[in-house]
């Protein structure tokens, strides 16, 4: 992580940097223009508009740069696998499925889980040569066997498994009767049926009133919303 805070502060100066410069010249364009006739300042003001717009280019970039630092180093601080392995991809779609930049020519495969720091978000059902289409948990058609836990403790609280609806609503069912769960614990991948262990899903929202069936159920709420999310990553094992 070392090499992490190195690179960020290696870019926070030439932001500051960038930024004091941009409105340097623009103070300099003001107090030379005076001594200057018509057609020397029209020649000016175009050279100096160009370089103010090349200034806010590399300000942009500086910018993106701390951005994916910051993400790396929250990837690198989550509770995850030291073996597992990680490719950033940018979200270019979203719809029922979400459409990322990496495919065939990356290493992907389907099968392969998406996530946000430690949450998972899906998993890859459809690839091509530079793209693949992501099934999102809170699609109808996802069933994950899950673990439910308080947040801070390690002890199981409870089994189940988690259904998709759609719109960021997750569902939880097949929690036996006898089972504690109340509103705020955190629904988590158990790493059966070829999904991830450990995973964070979701946070039960409301535990609904209980009947004369086997199970309990949950409402439980997403921890990201998934429209707004612009870089996630591929495990790749």
């Amino acid at each position: 992580k070392g090499w992490l805070l190195k690179f960020k502060g290696f870019f926070s100066y030439p932001l500051v940097w960038s930024t004091g410069k941009i409105f340097n010249s623009y103070q300099g364009i003001k107090e030379g223009f005076s001594n200057l006739g018509d057609a020397q300042r029209e020649e000016q003001i175009t050279q100096l508009e160009g370089k103010l717009r090349q200034l806010a280019v590399d300000q942009n970039q500086l910018s993106s740069c701390l951005e994916e630092n910051e993400r790396i180093k929250k990837l690198l601080g989550s509770p995850l696998p030291p073996q597992w392995h990680f490719l950033e991809a940018r979200v270019i779609g979203q719809g029922e499925q979400m459409k990322i930049d990496k495919g065939q020519r990356e290493g992907v495969v389907e099968g392969m889980m998406i996530i946000s720091e430690n949450i998972l978000l899906g998993r890859i059902v459809s690839v091509e040569e530079n793209f693949s289409l992501v099934e999102k948990v809170n699609s109808p058609n996802v069933k994950i066997p899950v673990i439910v836990k308080k947040p801070g403790q390690a002890s199981v609280q409870a089994r189940g498994l988690l259904l998709g609806q759609y719109k960021d609503k997750l569902f939880l069912d097949r929690v036996l009767q006898g089972e504690q769960i109340q509103k705020g614990d955190l629904v988590i991948t158990s790493g059966e049926e070829n999904w991830l262990p450990d995973l964070l899903i979701g946070q039960i929202e409301e535990v609904l009133p209980k009947t004369a069936e086997l199970y309990q159920t949950a409402r439980v709420s997403a921890l990201l919303d998934y429209q707004k999310l612009r870089i996630v990553f591929v495990v790749i094992k």
